[in-house]
């Protein structure tokens, strides 16, 4: 018994002696059945006490780091001008001629100084022949060669003083990428550099970053080229989110490109590590500032903006007024129809062709009422030449909204090296749209030979004069529903989160989307009310508690739209793809076009009763989706919805509607798709209502006509038809009767 009593003693004591040698996260061991000894623990042990000063929350991890110098300068990172999808760090100058823009602040005026440009390149870059100059606010500094293959590297180039100033400096890049193997249009799509963007700029110190208006925001700048999201800490309370987006539509305005991610946090966060270099704190709307909004510096060296959540406002125009030359989220120019514009008053004085594949885009705007659909015929007026001695079979494509609407040659040596005679371009004016259009100048220069790398141009392939004009006829005031004129005319106290989407949806998804409409609206939407119009951000399970035309009946395959795997088809580039069909009877000697005429004849007489679009469920099919735009019901088409797939990112989400805002490629009709592989893709309901603004006159009786018997054929050719076969009849029945009477 004695024994039996002293072995669970014995194990004890060998525990004790083992367990002091073992790491502080091995597992506790519980010994049962032994009595707790004399005196509790509080007895054995002595407390701390409490601290006399609140102590830093760091691990183990954080100490390291923290007790690691802090380096004394930053880089002053580039920033892209216009938004872009995929990584904000990263920027790819795609082809044998590229030119981009981009933005550089600066806390202060430099001396001389040092640019460094961070780079990476395609193997198939010939270096010998290949460059890319870089201009800092119109002036050349200099040219690297693009001879980086394996990784990132960083070339340098000096800066004499004064040529950077303090703010917003403009930086292009200029580059000519010549393949080493091939020559033509098609070897461009393999010749690209990227820039690392957050390892290319200025180096400065940090001491410089001073606690104003331009030392937060070059702050901001490098805290963004580092991949920190933009700050603001709250108290918890319920705060006015959307309201920050004056704020960061003005530092995006100042920056460029797609609106900085958002992070909102507690008064109290941990700092993280590297430590932030500038953040805004709001205070509760009754807590006073009586200076106003104020900058101070944080105990962790950051730049602190100090506001309450009611004088966001305030604080986007402080920072506005910092910078006179920030933009202000630049629209396409309006296009007034019923007159010649030129493309110079289109914001395009020239257009120089470069290169084997070259296509320059000239966007405007048309009045959200215009609307033409039927057989109006629109013009373009074209003053253009191109170079001697290009090689046989080099084109030059006229597009509207990606419709050639022109094939013109450049081989012919007699008519090439001069200014040619004005050349009128008729086009049909419903390829047009209300909103944003686009007219498009695209080159294709085989290469001779094609197996060789390309001898470099000193001069443009071909040139489109400013005086080149387009004339677009005026139109009865008519309109259909729409995404796109929902979102061009939206502001940011409109956009608003889901009940369900609240659990899921990054708050910070808010004030970024917001702050992509929060500009004014377009000139010819200005006496729009914009709180009429509204943006829901919500997930699947909002789509079967949705109601209108669009979904009833559509609920599920919507759903599955946003939850099944399959992947979206990427569409192979084909440059050459229609350009010659040959003419018409090739129909009869075309084994493959005779085979599909058939269905072409009966999707013919189908889309003449419900339009060319197919049905919803039927388009559906096709498509899977991170994230949809709906129209739910065209009988209130002031309501659109956002809805994000599970684990979407909602960053890339907003990325793409801040490049496709103001742009043709944007969302359209009633229900648009977004993949990160196509972008986004549109559905127009064939049975869309058209609307008519104003009263019914001798004057737009035939254009609205037009519209109404193009948007529905059917509806009237049958009626119609059915009129003359009666009238027919009636005709044959006098006629026998008079024939009658003669006898």
């Amino acid at each position: 018994m004695a024994m039996i009593r002293w072995k669970p003693l014995l194990i004890a004591t060998m525990l004790a002696s083992v367990l002091p040698l073992q790491k502080a996260s091995a597992q506790q061991i519980i010994l049962e059945d032994f009595e707790d000894p004399e005196g509790s623990a509080s007895d054995r042990f002595n407390m701390p006490e409490a601290p006399t000063a609140p102590r830093a929350m760091h691990d183990e991890t954080a100490r390291d780091l923290a007790s690691a110098p802090e380096p004394a300068t930053l880089i002053m990172p580039l920033r892209t001008v216009r938004a872009q999808v995929g990584s904000a760090n990263r920027f790819r100058m795609q082809g044998q001629y590229s030119r981009e823009e981009f933005i550089l602040v600066l806390p202060s005026e430099t001396d001389a100084t040092t640019f460094r440009l961070t780079t990476r390149s395609a193997i198939n870059i010939l270096p010998e022949r290949s460059s890319i100059e870089v201009f800092v606010n119109g002036t050349s500094i200099g040219k690297i060669t693009p001879n980086h293959f394996q990784e990132d590297s960083i070339d340098t180039l000096d800066v004499p003083a004064g040529l950077f100033k303090a703010g917003r400096n403009q930086v292009s890049l200029v580059a000519r990428q010549v393949h080493r193997v091939f020559c033509g249009p098609e070897a461009s799509f393999s010749l690209w550099t990227d820039i690392d963007l957050a390892e290319s700029g200025v180096e400065t110190q940090k001491d410089d970053l001073t606690p104003d208006p331009l030392g937060f925001l070059a702050a901001i700048g490098a805290q963004l080229g580092r991949g920190q999201p933009f700050s603001i800490r709250i108290s918890g309370a319920d705060f006015p989110l959307a309201g920050a987006a004056g704020i960061i539509a003005r530092v995006g305005d100042v920056f460029g490109g797609t609106p900085p991610e958002i992070a909102f946090e507690d008064y109290y966060a941990v700092s993280p590590k590297p430590p932030q270099l500038a953040r805004v704190t709001a205070l509760p709307p009754d807590q006073k500032l009586p200076n106003g909004p104020e900058f101070r510096r944080g105990g962790d060296g950051a730049i602190v903006l100090v506001t309450n959540s009611s004088r966001y406002a305030e604080v986007g125009q402080m920072l506005a007024g910092a910078l006179k030359d920030a933009g202000s989220g630049d629209v396409p120019p309006l296009l007034t129809p019923g007159r010649q514009t030129s493309i110079a008053d289109l914001g395009t004085p020239i257009i120089e062709g470069q290169g084997r594949y070259f296509r320059a885009p000239v966007s405007f705007r048309l009045p959200r009422d215009w609307l033409l659909l039927a057989s109006q015929q629109a013009e373009l007026n074209l003053d253009y030449q191109y170079d001697d001695e290009l090689p046989q079979g080099s084109l030059l494509l006229v597009k509207i909204n990606n419709t050639t609407i022109r094939l013109l040659p450049l081989d012919e040596a007699e008519r090439s090296g001069r200014p040619l005679k004005t050349l009128r371009v008729p086009f049909a004016a419903n390829l047009l749209a209300p909103g944003v259009n686009r007219l498009t100048f695209e080159a294709l220069v085989p290469g001779d030979p094609p197996d060789q790398a390309c001898e470099l141009r000193d001069v443009p392939i071909f040139q489109v004069s400013g005086t080149t004009a387009l004339f677009v006829p005026d139109s009865p005031n008519m309109s259909l529903p729409s995404i796109e004129a929902v979102l061009g005319v939206i502001g940011p106290d409109s956009i608003r989160l889901s009940e369900a989407g609240r659990g899921s949806i990054p708050l910070g998804m808010l004030p970024q989307l917001a702050a992509v409409y929060v500009n004014d609206a377009p000139s010819d939407q200005a006496d729009a009310n914009r709180s009429d119009f509204e943006l829901t951000v919500g997930v699947p399970a909002d789509l079967s508690s949705l109601e209108g035309d669009i979904v009833d009946g559509n609920s599920a395959e919507l759903q599955s739209v946003l939850l099944s795997t399959a992947q979206e088809t990427v569409e192979d580039i084909d440059l050459w793809k229609n350009i010659d069909d040959g003419p018409w009877w090739r129909v009869f000697y075309d084994l493959e076009r005779a085979a599909a005429l058939p269905s072409r004849l009966s999707d013919g007489l189908a889309e003449m009763w419900r339009g060319s679009e197919p049905d919803l469920q039927t388009w559906l099919a096709r498509h899977s989706a991170e994230a949809m735009l709906i129209q739910p019901d065209m009988a209130t088409p002031e309501k659109i919805w956002l809805i994000l797939r599970s684990r979407a990112d909602p960053v890339e989400i907003v990325a793409s509607l801040a490049a496709s805002h103001q742009e043709f490629e944007g969302p359209h009709g009633q229900v648009a798709l977004y993949s990160s592989e196509n972008g986004w893709s549109s559905w127009t309901s064939p049975q869309k209502p058209l609307s008519l603004n104003e009263p019914l006159t001798l004057g737009n009786m035939r254009a609205v006509v037009g519209n109404y018997v193009t948007i529905t054929p059917a509806r009237f050719v049958i009626p119609l038809f059915l009129l003359i076969f009666c009238s027919a009849i009636v005709a044959i029945g006098i006629a026998m009767l008079t024939r009658r009477k003669r006898k």
